[in-house]
């Protein structure tokens, strides 16, 4: 098993409220972890993989599961359906999160929200923590 990847130290990044892996930096790829907890209950990690031209987003809870994926691209229309589902449920926590961030950010987003819990207080609280930690890597684009 290749565990190379997960050996990598963290590092605190001044400018925003998440945590930046160092050595992963090949081809313009940077990794960023975050942990929240919700309702002071519910442990959520998330990471964010900057590709540049697009962004993954996972959320996961305890049990680390991957059980839903999907994927939205920025479409004209705001009413068109602009999302395909690749893993779990069509319409699930991922598939709102994905549409809401490609609409706003106009590039494509993978999402996976691998949460067993449901109500929609928790998409909100996910949503908001998914645009503190994407605002600043567009804030920083938009810098260089």
């Amino acid at each position: 098993m290749n565990t190379e990847c997960c050996q990598y130290p963290e590092k605190k990044n001044s400018s925003v409220a998440f945590s930046q892996e160092t050595g992963i930096k090949e081809n313009d790829i940077n990794v960023y972890r975050s942990h929240k907890i919700y309702m002071g209950y519910l442990d959520l990690y998330f990471c964010v993989i900057d590709f540049k031209e697009t962004i993954f987003i996972s959320v996961n809870d305890n049990n680390n599961e991957l059980n839903d994926l999907q994927a939205s691209y920025p479409i004209k229309y705001a009413d068109a359906d602009n999302i395909i589902c690749l893993v779990g449920e069509p319409h699930s926590y991922g598939n709102d999160v994905a549409n809401l961030l490609s609409m706003k950010f106009k590039i494509p987003f993978y999402v996976s929200v691998n949460v067993d819990e449901s109500d929609e207080n928790l998409t909100n609280f996910i949503f908001s923590n998914c645009l503190e930690m994407i605002k600043p890597l567009f804030e920083n684009r938009e810098k260089n």
